[in-house]
């Protein structure tokens, strides 16, 4: 067999299998240098210097470039065929294939010139590197047509190159009068894969009518694909057969050599066994898998075989590695593998107690708190603690219990503590203070606010302070306090502290008593009228209190109004609240006038008494007297006293002298002067005198009265003895021709005693005369 390239002259490179670089030029001259590497099978890989895309080619020769290689056919001749084929590259941004998974890469191939040749299928569809697709050529007629392909459809996010899957069908005119040889394949046939190590014999049957049958080997080419160093990919065998007459027939098969059996997967855990409860490691661990396939060891993939060093917290997970090489696919699972360190995070979610007010509770709490585990679970536990009984505070702490996970993890005693204001005991209430003082004598006359005061060591009270006012009147009124609140809600009991408070709102009752003063007659005052009051106060006292109110003016229906009257609370009836009963007042006295003046006179010369009259603008005069009228010696005072109906009087005087007589003697022999006369005893001695009125001399010796008596002989008296005496016996007469009365006086017959003569004349004059009888 032999192969012939049938590129344009200048063009053609001599094929060097082989690793290795090499140079080139392409058609034209234009120097330009292509760099290759043979990498699988003999198949020469080349590009400019750039980022590799994964290449797709064609098998009409052995290197893959961006030459357009020859397909020489007959026209009217056999089909050529071709196959596509990709070789996988690295630096396009996807190391390896660029086919992984169930991307997939569409390819439209169309003929330039229909004409001369047409190519099938239109479109073919690639979904591995390992994918071959064969390209039938129909020869029409004689000319040159070319076959490119182009991407319609590429799910992988790689890129390809297509250039090297161009090629040109030269077609010419059938040859005269031979017939053309025809070539099969045997052994092996196209698309088909066989194991590695067992590929059977590829061989060609040549069938020519004139230059007879026979079978010859196959020429195999190099093993292309990723995996060509393995052993593993793809390769063709071709025969080409030129007859005597000059036609050439031609036949490939292009295979497919695989790897019989997948990768070998195994791991192993480090610490081997979970150490914590349920299959469940507490502590960190390492994950290794092996990964073995001695077949195809360079086309090993995995997917998932990392190592794995597992410190942090996991569900249980079943690891997986999945292997692929060019003997299929491999997955292994773990055992389910969870790692909890942690022990279950605890949190509060709530509180049962006997709820009061803002935020408060009155009583003991109970606190539920739920441990939460999300790794090896239970997904959730609660369990509640209880303050202690009479616990009380604005953070009486409540400790979380301990709650454990299922891998044997414990949360700590109060890992998590939540406190509560906890107040169970009402405000303690006291009576601060009134909103004023009493009265200096303790009472208060208008209704009294208390100020009471709650305190609360807890929760606080929610008034500090409040107050209540008093309600009715007495001697002890209670007033309680109201209830307290605390900030809990707790509440005082109302009533309880109170204050007593002597509380009198009433005024005295006062009373018209009676009226007093001066009275007169008929009904009447004659000087200003007191009308007493009584005031009364059964409550704060006094029990009875009396006061006076005095009139002033006068006249007739006249009332007096009642004082004020104010109780020992301070409570004070007005002045006028009641009135006294009328009464009559005359405070003038009446005139009283004489009728006449009585002028002075002697005694017994005197005139008659004067009369009087009365007038009265009050009560009206009543009557007029005049009294004080004497006829006697000395001087008087005449009264005339009015008297008005009302009793009162008013007098007016006039004054007049009673004169008296004017004795005259006693004349000689009798001494006067305080001179003590002597005379015998016996003897009779003429005591001579005068009385006058005026100038005029009395003569009646009745208006006339003689008098002797004893008296006490002075030593340091003047003595003088009578030089006359007279006989007879002891007489009184007027002497008419003297001009005098002549008293004879015999006097008594007592020797060394003493008297004393006296005259004493109607009026009430006198002269005296001392003697001593010897």
């Amino acid at each position: 067999m032999n192969y012939s390239d049938r590129k344009s002259p200048g063009q053609r490179t001599k094929d060097r299998p082989g690793a290795g670089w090499w140079s080139a030029t392409s058609a034209g001259g234009s120097g330009r240098t292509f760099l290759a590497a043979v990498t699988v099978g003999g198949l020469l890989l080349s590009a400019a210097g750039v980022a590799h895309a994964d290449v797709v080619y064609n098998n009409l020769d052995v290197s893959v470039d961006a030459v357009a290689e020859d397909m020489p056919l007959n026209a009217g001749g056999v089909t050529g065929t071709t196959t596509l084929a990709i070789s996988a590259a690295n630096g396009d941004g996807k190391n390896g294939c660029n086919l992984t998974g169930s991307s997939v890469l569409t390819l439209g191939l169309a003929s330039s010139n229909a004409a001369v040749a047409t190519v099938s299928p239109s479109s073919v569809t690639f979904s591995s590197c390992g994918d071959t697709k064969v390209l039938t050529v129909t020869p029409l007629s004689a000319g040159t047509a070319t076959v490119s392909a182009t991407q319609s459809v590429n799910t992988t996010g790689g890129t390809f190159n297509l250039s090297p899957a161009t090629f040109t069908v030269n077609v010419v005119a059938p040859a005269p009068a031979n017939t053309a040889p025809s070539v099969t394949m045997a052994g092996v046939m196209t698309g088909e894969s066989y194991a590695k190590g067992a590929v059977p014999a590829a061989s060609c049957n040549i069938v020519d009518a004139e230059d007879g049958n026979s079978t010859v080997a196959a020429t195999l080419s190099g093993i292309t694909g990723p995996y060509a160093a393995d052993g593993i990919g793809q390769r063709t065998a071709s025969c080409s057969y030129t007859d005597g007459g000059g036609l050439t027939a031609s036949g490939s098969a292009t295979y497919n050599i695989v790897d019989p059996s997948g990768p070998q997967i195994s791991y192993t855990l480090n610490p081997g066994t979970p150490n914590g409860l349920s299959e469940w490691f507490t502590v960190p661990l390492i994950l290794s898998w092996t990964v073995t396939d001695s077949e195809s060891p360079a086309s090993l993939t995995t997917t998932g075989c990392e190592d794995q060093a597992i410190s942090a917290d996991q569900v249980k997970i079943a690891y997986s590695c999945s292997a692929t090489s060019a003997g299929g696919s491999t997955s292994k699972d773990t055992v389910p593998v969870g790692l909890d360190a942690t022990a279950p995070e605890v949190s509060y979610t709530g509180a049962e107690g006997p709820v009061g007010n803002n935020g408060w509770f009155r009583g003991p709490v109970t606190a539920t708190f739920t441990g939460v585990d999300a790794t090896s679970g239970p997904a959730a536990q609660t369990a509640s603690e209880t303050t202690a009984a009479g616990a009380e505070g604005a953070a009486i702490e409540v400790r979380s219990p301990v709650f454990s996970d299922t891998a044997g993890n414990a949360s700590a005693l109060g890992a998590v503590t939540q406190s509560f204001k906890i107040d169970g005991t009402a405000p303690v209430v006291a009576y601060s203070e009134a909103d004023r003082e009493p009265n200096a004598k303790g009472w208060y006359n208008a209704p009294v606010t208390a100020t009471f005061t709650g305190t609360d060591a807890v929760s606080g009270p929610a008034v500090a302070t409040q107050t209540a006012t008093s309600a009715g009147e007495g001697a002890s009124v209670v007033v309680g306090s109201p209830a307290f609140t605390d900030l809990a809600g707790n509440a005082s009991e109302a009533g309880t502290p109170s204050a007593s408070y002597k509380i009198d709102l009433t005024a005295p009752s006062v009373s018209f008593t009676k009226l007093s003063g001066t009275e007169g007659a008929n009904g009447w005052y004659t000087g200003p009228v007191t009308a007493t009051f009584t005031g009364t106060d059964a409550l704060s006292g006094p029990d009875s209190a009396v006061k006076t109110t005095v009139s002033s003016g006068e006249g007739t229906g006249m009332v007096l109004a009642s004082p004020a009257f104010t109780d020992d609370a301070d409570n004070t009836t007005p002045a006028g609240e009641v009135s006294s009963a009328a009464f009559k007042v005359d405070l003038t006295d009446p005139v009283a006038k004489f009728d006449s003046v009585l002028a002075d006179a002697y005694f017994r010369s005197l005139g008659t008494q004067p009369t009087c009259s009365a007038t009265d603008a009050g009560s009206g005069p009543a009557s007029c007297a005049v009294t004080g009228y004497s006829a006697e010696v000395g001087t008087h005072t005449l009264t005339a006293t009015a008297t008005d109906n009302a009793g009162r009087t008013s007098v007016t005087t006039q004054t007049y002298t009673v004169k008296a007589w004017e004795p005259k003697g006693f004349y000689q022999p009798i001494d006067m002067g305080g001179v003590l006369n002597t005379v015998k005893a016996g003897s009779t001695v003429p005591a001579k005198f005068e009385v006058f009125t005026g100038t005029t001399e009395l003569t009646d010796t009745s208006i006339v009265k003689m008098g002797v008596r004893q008296i006490t002989c002075s030593p340091l008296a003047i003595q003088d003895g009578i030089e006359i005496t007279t006989t007879g016996n002891t007489s009184l007469r007027y002497d008419s021709t003297g001009g005098q009365y002549i008293y004879n006086w015999k006097t008594p017959n007592m020797p060394g005693v003493c008297f004393q003569l006296s005259m004493t004349s109607a009026d009430g004059s006198h002269i005296d005369a001392n003697f001593k009888l010897k």
